[in-house]
């Protein structure tokens, strides 16, 4: 008899498309706030930042997710089971919180197995037939103590964990560059905007309008291609408060503050957030200092001058 097989994938673009028992998990933990005692806390954590910025019904995310993150405890009943997981950082950073959970049932040991991305292109792009031919590449214990320290430091109130891991030989092949382009989205001691940030405010300087937007930052972003979701958050933020950077109101042209900050005339002082683990804003202590390409706990000012002048 046939070993049962679950597939586990951070979205529904495969349902229907791979073999086995269907897994989801969308939390969508390359943003927002991963806090919190699991299961309970985290994910009325989650549950509040993902229907607050993604205009969903609470109860409806923390029902869904809540389900999503029970639904793992059955994965032991299965013998093979398949991690549908690409290069990007979405999921990467969803495959560490999922790796983050396995590590603690070490009798899965030998059952996992992770699908080859070939870091160009989305499996849901691949044709049927080259879908199927995919080989699984059995997933070595030491791989998934690997994505569990990389979720711990990925949840850390200090990033300096996460530099240093994303410096070093990993055992999953696409883990350190996706998560050097999420400590990337911590300000810059140069202008104290993130990097996504900077991408959407030169893009729509050169008259992108949504659309367009979209495309320019997929194109010119594959390690962390934005969902019009997560662009739509990205815009808001911008453009809200008497200070905001670009217009309130579509199409989105930089305001005169927006201009001198791309300039380089004028710094942006984010409003409160978290990035992951690390506070973003006038609280926060950690920036991403581009010269010296990791990150930096001292002033922007000292930042700037010391490191960059």
């Amino acid at each position: 008899m046939a070993e049962a097989t679950a597939s586990i994938r951070c979205g529904d673009d495969l349902r229907g498309r791979v073999p086995g028992d269907y897994f989801c998990l969308a939390d969508p933990v390359c943003q927002g706030p991963v806090h919190g005692e699991f299961p309970a806390e985290y994910v009325s954590r989650r549950a509040a930042f993902v229907a607050g910025h993604y205009a969903h019904d609470v109860a409806a995310v923390r029902a869904r997710l809540g389900a999503e993150y029970t639904a793992l405890r059955g994965l032991p009943e299965y013998g093979r089971i398949l991690l549908w997981f690409e290069h990007d950082l979405w999921d990467q950073a969803v495959l560490i919180r999922l790796l983050s959970l396995l590590a603690d049932w070490p009798n899965l040991a030998g059952r996992l197995f992770l699908m080859p991305a070939d870091g160009v292109r989305p499996f849901a792009l691949l044709p049927q037939d080259e879908l199927e031919a995919l080989v699984p590449e059995p997933l070595p214990w030491s791989a998934v103590e690997a994505g569990a320290e990389a979720w711990r430091a990925f949840a850390a109130e200090d990033p300096t964990a996460l530099d240093s891991l994303s410096r070093r030989a990993l055992p999953l092949p696409h883990l350190a560059r996706a998560m050097r382009r999420h400590l990337q989205d911590l300000p810059w001691v140069t202008d104290g905007l993130g990097l996504t940030e900077r991408r959407v405010m030169q893009a729509l300087a050169e008259g992108a309008d949504e659309a367009a937007l979209l495309r320019a930052l997929e194109a010119g972003d594959p390690v962390f291609p934005l969902t019009d979701l997560i662009l739509r958050d990205v815009v808001k933020r911008l453009s809200t408060g008497t200070r905001r950077l670009i217009g309130r109101d579509a199409p989105h042209a930089p305001t005169p503050r927006g201009a001198a900050i791309l300039a380089g005339q004028a710094r942006y002082v984010p409003a409160p957030r978290f990035q992951a683990g690390v506070v973003v804003g006038p609280g926060g202590g950690w920036w991403w200092n581009p010269r010296a390409a990791g990150v930096t706990n001292l002033p922007p000012g000292r930042g700037a001058m010391g490191l960059l002048g």
